[in-house]
């Protein structure tokens, strides 16, 4: 297999020390720039998700958001493990390829299967952030590793201004399909000067060396996740007590105990279910599953609450672009405290990066559901939202590299991906669960709405999960000392809090 791109060989070095912060930024802007599709895939979508629903009539179009995160969850553990292999920076740019064809079935998708299918191919590109994360440790020396781990965040936080203003915009004007002809034309023109700037990773095992995939693995992961989520979703349509739904759960159950069962004895895993019994790796990603939980259902609840008509005594009647421009100071909070985040973790501890940032998600989540009724509650609770979602990403990335060797950076992150996607997809489902069960009935208006007591149930449940994610990062060990890019990660070993030792000069 060839490199679709020019690279240095595999046993070229990394970067030099002695680049200035304008060298380190030109060859961080593209990637950022690029892995930003990991989120703009989905805050694109959350302003049109109500004419999506008018052009395909279902009121199941939350799925558009769950099979991206489905998806996620095997690509990313996969594909992650793959770019270990070939190289991080070949698989951003094969997940970049993916991501455009998946655009483009979703731009001419006639049905609304073909739709989802579209969304699941997009989904592949969630690989870009693990293998993102591996590159950056690969090529940067360790004491730029923590604050570029916060840039690539700051582009995430940026997609929160972006992707709902363009994507209400968009969609607004020309419908729904223009959402993702932008995103075609978006990663078709930044895929190139990502290929140029960028170096491969100086780390490849050889040919002998490589090892087959679990692609079983990842059928059974994805399989039972998906059903899961299909038995929180549906369960109380179908009827606790009804025959589909804990047929549902058992099949769920026992696909998943099969995966685990497969990884613990396969020689070549899909996920390396050893790495988790450390403390410092398993608890994190406990933490991430939480923060996830809050991030994904706040953002797939929140336009929909600010969209409810002012007829009902607690809805704000703002049309699609409207909904974009007030999650603008989000945004801008997000991007802002993503390097802020990264130069925390590298002062004091990634920990307290997290731990910062689950303090905002729950706090976003319990104003949004005692509070709700006037603007500036909504503008405190985006607020919030800015610092946690900010915060959150650059928090468990660096925790991940400092719990991992540098040989499994990928498969680490891979890991983190997949508490993440899952925590997404669970939120998004579980609290659409809960507001399906307070629908209110309004002839004025030809839409789904959901009563008060439905936002206020589902956002305390998501400042529950939130603040239980953060009593997990107050009590782990791990973190506590200053981010060292994984410099001071020992193979095997969990490194106690303590003095951090001068960082090693990488070699020339």
């Amino acid at each position: 297999m060839s490199d679709p791109s020019p690279s240095p060989s595999p046993g070229s070095a990394p970067l030099p020390d002695d680049l200035s912060p304008a060298q380190y930024a030109r060859l961080l802007v593209p990637l950022i720039l690029l892995t930003e599709v990991t989120a703009l895939e989905l805050t694109l979508i959350y302003p049109v998700l109500p004419l999506m629903s008018d052009a395909f009539d279902t009121p199941s179009i939350g799925w558009t958001l769950t099979v991206v995160s489905l998806t996620g969850v095997v690509a990313q553990p996969l594909l992650g493990r793959v770019a270990d292999v070939i190289g991080k920076k070949r698989m951003i740019l094969y997940a970049a390829g993916l991501f455009a064809a998946g655009s483009l079935i979703c731009a001419l998708a006639p049905s609304y299967p073909v739709l989802l299918a579209g969304r699941a191919v997009q989904g592949t590109c969630l690989v870009m952030a693990p293998a993102a994360y591996g590159l950056i440790r690969d090529i940067f020396p360790a004491r730029v590793v923590p604050v570029a781990l916060g840039a690539v965040t700051t582009g995430i936080g940026l997609s929160a201004i972006i992707g709902p203003l363009t994507g209400g915009a968009l969609g607004q004007v020309f419908g729904y399909r223009a959402v993702f002809w932008f995103a075609l034309a978006y990663v078709a023109v930044l895929t190139p000067w990502f290929a140029r700037a960028l170096p491969e990773s100086p780390v490849r095992p050889p040919r002998a060396e490589r090892r087959p995939v679990d692609a079983a693995g990842g059928l059974l992961l994805g399989t039972g996740a998906g059903g899961l989520l299909l038995f929180i979703g549906q369960g109380a349509d179908w009827g606790w007590a009804s025959v589909p739904t804990p047929a549902t759960l058992g099949c769920s159950l026992l696909l998943l105990m099969g995966f685990v069962r497969r990884e613990l004895r396969t020689p070549d895993p899909l996920i390396d279910l050893r790495l988790l019994t450390g403390p410092a790796l398993r608890w994190t990603l406990v933490a991430a599953f939480s923060g996830a939980f809050a991030i994904g259902g706040t953002a797939f609840a929140m336009p929909m609450l600010v969209q409810t008509p002012t007829s009902l005594g607690y809805g704000f009647g703002m049309s699609v672009l409207g909904a974009a421009v007030f999650l603008v100071p989000q945004g801008l909070i997000g991007a802002a405290c993503g390097p802020l985040g990264g130069l925390l973790a590298r002062r004091r501890g990634p920990r307290y990066t997290l731990m910062l940032a689950l303090c905002g998600l729950s706090a976003t989540t319990l104003t949004l559901a005692l509070l709700h009724t006037a603007l500036w509650q909504l503008l405190l609770a985006a607020l919030f939202m800015g610092m946690g979602f900010g915060c959150f990403f650059v928090g468990v990335s660096n925790l991940v590299v400092e719990a991992v060797p540098a040989d499994r950076t990928a498969v680490g992150a891979g890991l983190m991906g997949v508490a993440n996607n899952l925590g997404q997809a669970t939120g998004v489902t579980l609290l659409g669960a809960v507001l399906a069960r307070y629908l209110v009935d309004d002839s004025n208006e030809n839409r789904i709405l959901y009563a008060e007591t439905g936002y206020l149930l589902a956002f305390g449940l998501a400042s529950a999960v939130a603040f239980a994610g953060l009593m997990v990062a107050t009590a782990m060990r791990h973190g506590r000392a200053p981010a060292s890019g994984g410099a001071l990660r020992l193979m095997g070993a969990e490194r106690e809090p303590g003095p951090t030792p001068p960082l090693p000069r990488p070699r020339p």
